[in-house]
């Protein structure tokens, strides 16, 4: 269950980061548009290295009142915001762009369930459709 909560995390992050541009928030979630997105050489994966440049990305547009932290509030603009306490490591009441990027990255190997480093498609659809049946 947590895995698949984990996992899930992963997919909103990348939903997310398609999904937040300039403050804005998509309402519907389209895994195969927000992996396009994501996938900036158009190799049917996302690596590491995308992954964690969309994630800086999500972090900045999100961070509304750009004091380098995203509150409860600006958290809460993502899809599934129920993730802000795992984020937040130091009790502090918001989410530093380290404690961000921390997460983020340990939802991706958990995603990446044929551990190669990448998440396919499949993997990203799969954990979507793991959380619609929660």
């Amino acid at each position: 269950m947590r895995l698949l909560r984990v996992s899930f995390c992963l997919l909103t992050a990348i939903i997310a980061l398609s999904g937040v541009t300039h403050g804005e928030q998509r309402t519907s979630y389209d895994p195969a548009a927000a992996f396009k997105e994501t996938d900036k050489n158009g190799d049917g994966a996302i690596d590491l290295e995308e992954f964690h440049q969309r994630i800086v990305e999500v972090f900045y547009f999100t961070d509304s009142d750009k004091d380098g932290f995203l509150s409860v509030e600006e958290f809460s603009r993502l899809p599934y915001p129920e993730g802000f306490k795992d984020a937040d490591r130091n009790g502090d009441g918001r989410i530093s762009l380290h404690e961000f990027v921390r997460i983020r990255f340990v939802q991706f190997e958990e995603a990446d369930t044929n551990d190669d480093g990448e998440v396919s498609l499949d993997e990203v659809v799969t954990a979507f459709e793991g959380k619609k049946s929660q």
